[in-house]
């Protein structure tokens, strides 16, 4: 079936252009979008009752006279085919507005759209389909969201169709009724509202605690945490402006100034028209700003992408309607539609969770800045490390570097110490063990005051073994992958395809030994259980159950993975990180980046030092990772992150795209796209691994100030390939974070 004219001549001159032969591309739209039944010639009483109604008859249906042409962006069609089309309005739905979800029949089949506006004439003289159904009412996707959507889709190489995926969640009819009613309910409380007492009725004083009566009425406020950083509050007296600078910010915090605070402090100070958005990577960690709102009594909406279908499109729609103006949510929330959008606030950036694994893979990043570009609404990230995209733009000068007042090192984090030479020497034999004394001391002292945290990189109990002799990982004959130890049995087993692996040899030098390379956190708990017999212990993380912040005792040893840790209501007193050599040899080329991150993120769990909060790293103290974390404030390790990647022009100082796909399916791609002049191409080579047959992978590179002009030349590739309809399948993803 054909959607109309207007469709059918964009898509002659779009098939033209990709070298299509007419006869194929027509074929899509050969059936009629309805049964075209011919008019009666002599039926005056059906034309005069439409001409009286406003309507016209066109093709067999009844179109309306005012503004008779709707423009559809249609959802989930092919690459080649995402573009407007034009179809006809008719009585039915002839409350179409722009934003608003329809259903249209499209090659054959009940396709969604989102509605782009309505104009007066078609752009050809071919007869209209009609739109099938109108779905609803609501302005869903309003015009600035709409040019959010396409601004990503531009920058990411993808489609718009896409994109809307990821912004509109699955309509659910049930939750829009109720949401509907429930509005109108409180549409007719604001026109009568409730009776008030009489005059006469006695006036209940308000009670007033004794500790309140002794603080004078001009006393001046108690200070707050985002009281110390001075740019903040500029920031939020500039947000939702409708005229100058639009305010964007980074700020990376002390330890002592939880970011759920500082975020809770800047959402009050707000105003009550004003909207805010706070993303976090974790549930978690919305469940954990969600409570000091609450506390607060600062009305708030959570969006989460784990709640069901039903109450999630009922806590859309009341974001959608202005219900409330503060919304938080995860990576699936950056597209809340937020009435009065003045402030958008993102925790800690650099989470791999913020990264959609979903076509065409935005990272949150890219959509806050497209929504502060569109909406004029100001930009704050907040962090407990730097992050090396949020360096590159603040000395490009889009973000501003917010630093705090000056404050004594011991009141605003605690003491960290590593494992230098001198501490190793002076043990001894144990100054050489994954725990030596030192971290025992560590953990008792802080057992004295409160729990304590012990953080390794891995889980399991020892998840990677190796080689005595040469050093060479241990990997499952059968299908490559790791060999690892699940228990205290000590059998060697395939984490893959479960092969237990008794009789094995090395490949390299023939030996039978084998030697732990990461312990896990099981392995971990078991041996300090062994030393603190006496104290609790609980594991976090991996295999084990996520713990709550109030079910961690006053006195208890808490062993987690990165990410998974606990936030006691008082703060651990101590804090041990295990491995730390493990985690920077991490295969990517980002790993010491990414460690200084979860082990910030560890030790803003911990109390400051004037408050007895100390913490440990086992590693090599020399390494300028494990330096960085010693020292206070210093930008010496990112601006030398930042110098090296420029040298190997490694992001962000060049715009990467990664092709992964069937090998033919990839060869083919990089020879028929045009990619811009001075495109450095990588590849493609084969893939390695259990489920790597057949498959390959390239990489292309560019100077990030022509980044719009590679994400356009691959986007048209992948049209072009989908209106070939080309075999096999291929992935094109700009800026994947494990390129390198």
């Amino acid at each position: 079936m054909r959607p109309g004219g207007g469709a059918q001549a964009l898509t002659t001159s779009r098939t033209a252009a990709a070298g299509e032969p007419e006869e194929e591309q027509a074929s899509l739209f050969a059936a009629p979008a309805v049964p075209v039944p011919e008019p009666a010639p002599s039926d005056p009483g059906r034309d005069t009752a439409a001409r009286a109604s406003g309507l016209r008859t066109t093709a067999g249906f009844a179109v309306v006279d005012e503004l008779p042409v709707a423009s559809v962006r249609l959802v989930g069609v092919l690459p080649h085919l995402d573009r407007p089309f034009e179809y006809a309005v008719t009585p039915d739905t002839a409350a179409a507005a722009a934003g608003m979800r329809v259903r249209v029949r499209f090659s054959g089949r009940d396709t969604e759209g989102i509605v782009l506006g309505r104009h007066e004439h078609a752009s050809t003289d071919r007869a209209l389909a009609p739109l099938h159904r109108l779905v609803s009412e609501d302005v869903v996707v309003p015009p600035p969201m709409m040019r959010v959507v396409e601004e990503v889709a531009a920058r990411c190489a993808g489609t718009v169709g896409d994109v809307l995926r990821l912004a509109l969640p699955p309509r659910h009819a049930r939750a829009e009724k109720s949401d509907r009613a429930a509005a109108e309910k409180d549409a007719a409380q604001e026109v009568d509202p409730p009776e008030t007492e009489s005059p006469d009725s006695a006036a209940v004083e308000p009670s007033v605690d004794a500790e309140d009566a002794t603080v004078p009425a001009d006393a001046p406020p108690e200070p707050r945490p985002g009281d110390r950083y001075p740019g903040l509050g500029a920031l939020l007296s500039r947000a939702g402006s409708a005229t100058g600078p639009v305010p964007r910010a980074t700020i990376t915090l002390d330890s002592a100034d939880p970011w759920t605070t500082v975020t809770a402090d800047a959402l009050a100070d707000l105003g009550p028209e004003q909207g805010a958005l706070v993303i976090a990577p974790d549930r978690r960690d919305v469940d954990r700003l969600s409570r000091i709102l609450t506390e607060r009594g600062i009305g708030h909406e959570i969006l989460a992408g784990t709640e069901g279908p039903e109450k999630r499109y009922r806590t859309f729609r009341r974001i959608l309607r202005g219900a409330t103006r503060i919304v938080l949510g995860n990576r699936s929330a950056a597209f809340a539609p937020v009435q009065g959008l003045a402030l958008v606030i993102c925790w800690d950036e650099g989470d791999d969770l913020l990264e959609e694994p979903r076509a065409p893979y935005p990272h949150v990043r890219t959509v806050l800045q497209c929504r502060s570009h569109e909406e004029r609404c100001a930009l704050l990230f907040l962090s407990a490390s730097d992050s090396v995209p949020l360096r590159a733009l603040t000395d490009a000068g889009y973000l501003a570097r917010l630093d705090p007042v000056p404050a004594p090192v011991r009141t605003v984090r605690p003491h960290i110490v590593a494992m230098d030479q001198y501490l190793r020497d002076r043990e001894g034999a144990s100054g050489r063990s994954r725990l030596p004394q030192e971290a025992m001391r560590v953990i008792r002292r802080g057992l004295e005051r409160g729990p304590v945290l012990v953080q390794v990189p891995r889980s399991g109990y020892v998840p990677a073994i190796a080689c005595t002799f040469c050093g060479t990982r241990a990997q499952c004959p059968h299908c490559a992958a790791q060999l690892s130890i699940a228990g205290r049995s000590g059998h060697l087993h395939c984490r893959v395809c479960g092969r237990r692996e008794d009789g094995y040899r090395c490949p390299e030098c023939d030996r039978t030994q084998v030697r732990a390379m990461v312990i896990g956190s099981t392995r971990t708990a078991e041996e300090l259980h062994r030393a603190f017999p006496d104290s609790p212990l609980r594991v976090a993380g991996g295999a084990h159950d996520t713990l709550a912040d109030t079910e961690v005792p006053s006195d208890a040893i808490v062993v987690a993975t990165p990410g998974a840790e606990p936030v006691p209501p008082e703060r651990f007193a101590a804090a041990l990180l295990l491995d730390a050599d493990a985690m920077l040899g991490r295969a990517a080329f980002d790993a010491d980046v990414e460690a200084i991150r979860r082990w910030r993120n560890a030790i803003a769990l911990v109390r400051t030092a004037e408050d007895g909060g100390e913490v440990l790293i086992v590693g090599t103290a020399t390494l300028p990772a494990i330096r960085d974390l010693v020292a206070h404030r210093s930008g010496a390790f990112f601006d030398r992150v930042l110098a090296d990647r420029q040298d190997l022009d490694l992001p962000p100082f060049s715009r990467v795209a990664e092709i992964v796909g069937d090998k033919d399916a990839c060869r083919l791609f990089l020879e028929s796209t045009e990619l811009p002049d001075g495109t450095d191409v990588f590849g493609p080579v084969d893939l390695e691994g259990p489920d790597a047959a057949g498959r390959a992978r390239a990489v292309v590179r560019l100077d990030p100030r022509r980044s719009r002009e590679l994400a356009d030349a691959l986007r048209g590739g992948v049209s072009a390939r989908s209106a070939r309809k080309a075999r096999g399948s291929l992935r094109v993803r700009l800026d994947p974070p494990d390129v390198f």
